[in-house]
C-alpha cells in the first residue's frame, strides 16, 4: 500500500501542471482580444475662418528725405553760413565759393555779347536808312551772332550762380565738412569727394518695421498699427503707408514702412520704436478648435485621423485666439478629421472609432 502513494502523488502533479499549461495557452488570446477592441475618439473637421492678429516689432526711424551737398561748379570756399544742428529752409543761402576763372570767362562773355548786340543794331539801323544797303544774309549774321554771345553769356552767368551753393530741402544740419579756405571740385566731375554739408529733414520721416515672412497674411497698406516710442512716452495711432514688394532673403522679413510727419523735430531719425501692427487676415484661414493642439518638443501638432488611424500632424500656426487656431499642415483639408477628445487614450498608427462631436 506505501508504494502506491508516492505514485499517486506523482500522478497529481503531473495533471496540475497540465492544467496550468492549459491555463497558459489559452491568456493570450484574451488578451488580443482585449487589444483589437477599438476606442471611441470625439472628431472634428476644419473650418475657414477670418482672424485678426497683433504683430508686434521693433524698428528704425529714418528721414524721409536726406541730402550730401557737393559743388555744380569747383572753386575755394570763401564763407559758410551755417554749422550742425542749424535748421535751414530751402533756397537758403549755405556757401558761397570763390572761382576767379570763371568770373573773369563772364566779364568776357559780357564784354562779347555786348558788341555781338551793338554791331547788329547798327546794320539794322542802316538797313531802316537805305533799303537794299545792308544784304539780308549779313543781318542774319549778325543775329545769329549776337544770339550766340547771348548764350554764351547766360551760360556763364549761370555757373557764376553756383558758386552760391542753397539748401535743396528744408531741414537741419547733420554734418559740416568744409572751412572757408577749402578747396571742392565739381560735385558732377568729382562725385566721390566728401560732401560740404549734409541736410536732413527732420519734419518728414519714415519708420522701416521689419516682420516676419509667416506673417504677410496680415501686412497690407492701410493696415492700422500703433506706434510707441518709449523714450519719449509717446504713442500714436496710423496707418501702414506701404509695404516691401520682397522678402529678406537673410532675415526671412518683409518691411513694413509708415510715413510720418513730425514738425517739431521731436521724433527724431534713429530713435526706438516699438510697432504693433493689427492686422486681419485678407483671406480665410482654416481653424479648428484650441483644444485640438498639443504641444511636443515645443513644437505644435494636432492627432487626425485618417482612414482610420491616428496620425501625429505638424502644424503651422498663422493666429489664434481664445477659443480656435488658425493653421497649415501637409495633406489636410477641410474634411480631415481631428481628435478634440479623447486623444490621450490612443497612440500614434492606432485603429480607432470616430464621433463627431456635436
Amino acid at each position: 500500500m506505501k508504494i502506491f502513494i508516492p505514485f499517486i502523488a506523482l500522478f497529481s502533479i503531473a495533471a496540475f501542471s497540465s492544467c496550468e499549461e492549459k491555463k497558459s495557452e489559452d491568456s493570450p488570446q484574451s488578451t488580443y482580444s482585449t487589444s483589437s477592441t477599438k476606442i471611441t475618439v470625439e472628431t472634428v473637421f476644419p473650418t475657414m475662418q477670418m482672424y485678426q492678429k497683433e504683430l508686434k516689432v521693433v524698428g528704425t526711424v529714418d528721414p524721409l528725405q536726406q541730402v550730401d551737398l557737393l559743388p555744380l561748379e569747383s572753386g575755394s570756399i570763401r564763407k559758410v553760413f551755417v554749422d550742425i544742428g542749424d535748421r535751414v529752409t530751402k533756397g537758403d543761402l549755405l556757401v558761397i565759393l570763390e572761382n576767379p576763372i570763371i568770373t573773369r570767362e563772364v566779364e568776357t562773355l559780357k564784354v562779347e555779347a555786348e558788341a555781338a548786340k551793338k554791331q547788329l543794331d547798327r546794320l539794322k539801323k542802316a538797313a531802316d536808312t537805305a533799303s537794299g544797303l545792308i544784304p539780308a544774309a549779313e543781318i542774319d549774321e549778325a543775329e545769329a551772332t549776337s544770339a550766340r554771345a547771348s548764350s554764351a553769356l547766360y551760360a556763364g552767368m549761370d555757373r557764376l550762380s553756383f558758386l552760391e551753393v542753397k539748401a535743396p530741402i528744408s531741414g537741419v544740419i547733420t554734418k559740416r565738412n568744409v572751412h572757408p579756405g577749402a578747396v571742392v571740385e565739381n560735385g558732377l566731375t568729382a562725385p566721390n569727394q566728401t560732401p560740404m554739408l549734409t541736410i536732413m529733414s527732420c519734419a518728414d520721416i519714415r519708420i522701416k518695421l521689419p516682420y516676419p515672412e509667416r506673417d504677410m497674411r496680415f501686412i497690407y497698406s492701410g493696415a492700422e498699427i500703433e506706434l510707441h516710442f518709449p523714450d519719449l512716452d509717446k504713442t500714436i495711432n496710423t496707418n501702414v503707408t506701404r509695404v516691401s514688394a520682397s522678402i529678406d532673403s537673410d532675415t526671412r522679413t518683409v518691411d513694413v514702412f509708415v510715413d510720418m510727419s513730425s514738425a517739431d523735430c521731436s521724433i527724431r531719425p534713429g530713435i526706438y520704436v516699438e510697432g504693433a501692427l493689427i492686422g486681419g487676415s485678407q483671406d480665410s484661414l482654416l481653424s479648428l478648435p484650441a483644444g485640438v493642439r498639443f504641444v511636443e518638443n515645443g513644437l505644435p501638432f494636432a492627432a487626425a485621423v485618417i482612414n482610420g488611424v491616428v496620425k501625429k500632424t505638424p502644424l503651422t500656426l498663422h493666429a489664434e485666439d481664445k477659443h480656435s487656431i488658425a493653421f497649415s499642415a501637409e495633406g489636410v483639408n477641410l474634411s480631415t478629421e481631428f481628435i478634440i477628445t479623447g486623444r490621450n487614450l490612443v497612440k500614434e498608427g492606432e485603429a480607432v472609432n470616430t464621433k463627431l462631436k456635436k
